[in-house]
Order: structure tokens, then sequence, then C-alpha cells
């Protein structure tokens, strides 16, 4: 008996729970189902394309060894400021360098017979003036001191471009600038083509960014650009894009997968001392409208390849085709369909029919 009253208790309690639920669905569809809502109105509408970029110097060399041989002295190190012409480093001695000195004591020997030559040309042109001498012999001490003349000057210019061309006169910096990375240490030993310096010149920099081929087809020179690193504190409002490289590169995205990107270089305008090779936020601006009657992104959905947003009329949603324009980061241009002051729903759920009782 007992079991049948407890039984009897369950049943009960049951039933007045389903009846609580039935009461709260009949309600909710009496005072109508709350949504989320928004006004349309007229503003702008901006179309961005968004990439991450890379601060990069506007000329940066990298120097590499024309030689094989051991490092025996590194003179800079990164952060070094250096002008044209300094020394970077001190190498082995070669054979190069060898035969450099061989031909620097030959232009040695050239020059002090030119210097002797030259001092009894001159003599012999006084004497050929007071009619000493012979015009014929003046002639000929003149043309011997030109001829070695010539040769010491071709022998400089084969000097030299030896130089260059074997290393053997010291690895020197090309540029004025910074030196942003050094790839040797001293005792090493490294091949001809290996990398010795990385030199940037840092007053001049942009950013550069790459971007998928679709996207830098709505690129153009001149468009606004932001470019800002929420983590640096930095952020340039101002910023242009400066040119758009032709060929697009087939790249490997972070998620693996292989696609054309086309480079981009935005001209910053700040002159900011941003690190070479840091990351930063680009948001370029392709399109935008002013004035623009617009919805939020968040209305708009398809439905059989048309576009439909759910408007709130006289406490019920009425479902409304609009025809759409420019598509922006957060709003959408409606070319028609919408006026300005009508409620839409926002992300309207499944339950939202035409007809739905709703509240805002």
């Amino acid at each position: 008996m007992k079991g049948l009253k407890k039984k009897r208790k369950w049943i009960i309690l049951g039933a007045a729970a389903a009846a609580v639920v039935l009461i709260s669905i009949i309600g909710a569809s009496m005072n109508g189902a709350e949504v989320e809502s928004a006004v349309v109105d007229k503003g702008q509408v901006i179309k961005l394309i968004k990439e991450s970029g890379t601060v990069e110097a506007e000329n940066t060399v990298v120097i590499a060894a024309k030689n094989s041989g051991e490092i025996r002295k590194v003179l800079v190190e990164e952060g070094d400021r250096v002008t044209a012409g300094s020394k970077l480093m001190e190498s082995e001695v070669t054979s190069a360098q060898m035969d450099i000195k061989s031909l620097q004591s030959d232009l040695a020997g050239l020059q002090a017979q030119y210097n002797q030559a030259k001092n009894l040309a001159d003599k012999n042109k006084t004497l050929y003036e007071q009619g000493a001498l012979s015009y014929e012999d003046y002639n000929a001490s003149n043309t011997a001191a030109k001829q070695l003349s010539a040769q010491i000057s071709s022998l400089s210019y084969t000097i030299k471009s030896y130089e260059e061309s074997s290393g053997a006169a010291g690895v020197t910096a090309p540029i004025n600038g910074t030196v942003t990375e050094v790839f040797i240490k001293a005792g090493e030993t490294v091949t001809a083509g290996a990398s010795l310096f990385e030199i940037s010149d840092l007053s001049n920099i942009y950013v550069k960014v790459d971007l998928i081929a679709e996207d830098a087809d709505l690129v153009q020179v001149g468009d606004p650009v932001k470019v800002y690193n929420e983590d640096a504190g930095f952020t340039d409002e101002n910023c242009k894009v400066r040119k758009i490289h032709v060929k697009a590169q087939e790249k490997m995205s972070d998620l693996g997968i292989n696609q054309k990107r086309v480079t981009i270089e935005i001209a910053l305008s700040q002159s900011t001392a941003l690190r070479l090779g840091s990351n930063l936020d680009i948001e370029i601006s392709v399109d935008q409208r002013e004035n623009a009657v617009r919805v939020s992104d968040k209305a708009v959905f398809e439905l059989e390849n048309k576009d439909y947003v759910y408007v709130v009329s006289d406490g019920k949603a009425v479902l409304r085709e609009v025809e759409l324009g420019l598509e922006g980061e957060d709003f959408i241009e409606v070319l028609s369909g919408l006026e300005e002051g009508d409620v839409i729903i926002l992300s309207p759920e499944d339950e939202i029919q035409e007809g739905t009782k709703v509240k805002v």
C-alpha cells in the first residue's frame, strides 16, 4: 500500500512538471520569442582586406664570400652602424693576396721607373727649349715617360679588379647602414658564395604583405591602409599602398596549403623605429560607401540563392528580400528592400519564421 502511494506521488509530480513546460511554451508563444534586433541606419560601409605584414628595409644587402678560406677576425657585430667601405672582417692569407702583393711590387717598380723617366723628360724639355737638345731626343724621353704612366694605370686597374673579384682586399660594407645579421664566427672556414653579413638601411623602412591573388586583384596603389600592433602599442592609420608586384608566387600557408600570393608594399606615414622583421596587422581599405543605407551582416541570410532579412512589423517577423551592394567588415550596403529606421532581427534562430511573434 505504501509503494502504491509513492508511485501515485511520482505520477502526479511528473504531470505537474509537464504542465509547467506546456504553460511556458504557450506563454512564450503568446508573448513572442525574444530576439536581438537592430535599426537600419545610414553610414559608412568599408570593405577591408586583413592580413599580417612584415617590416622590411628599403635597402638590404647580403654580403657573400668571394672565395673559400678561414675567418681570422670578425670586426663588427649585429647592431653596429657602418659606412660604405668599412672593413667587416679579416681572413687568412690566400694565394690571391700573395698574387696581389706581387703585382703591387711590380707597380712600385714601374712607379720608380716612371719617376726617373719623368725627371729626364722634364730636363730634356728645358734643354730642347734652350736649343741644346734635338727634338728627336726630347720626344723620345717624353714618349717613354708617357708609356710608363699608361702601364701604371693599367696595372693599378688590374690590381683593383683582382682585389674585388677575389676578395683579397677584405670584406667591406657596400652601403651605409646597420649590421642586421652576422652569419659567421672567427675560426670558421667558409666556402665561396656563403653568406657573411647582412646590412640594412634602417632609415627607410616599409611593410611587406603577401595577399592571396584574389584579394590582391582588389587592391590599387594609393589605397588607404591601417597598420598596427596592439602588443607593441603601435598604430599608423595613414599608410598607403605604394607598390603591387606583378607576379604571383606560390607560397605555403600556415595550414600547409600552397597558395598563389602577390606581394604588396605599404608605405608608413610615421618615422618610427620599428624592429626589422617584426609582424604588423594590416587592414587595407579597398572600397567604401558614404551615407549608405546599411544593415548588420548578422541580419542577412541566404534562401534559395536570394538574400533576406527578417523585419519586425507589428510585433511579428516579416521575411523581406533585399538587394545588397558593398559587403563591408560589419555592415552591408542595402540597395533596395529596406529603409532607414526599419527594425531587423539579428542572427535569427530556426524557430523564427514568417509571422512568428517576436519580442525585441
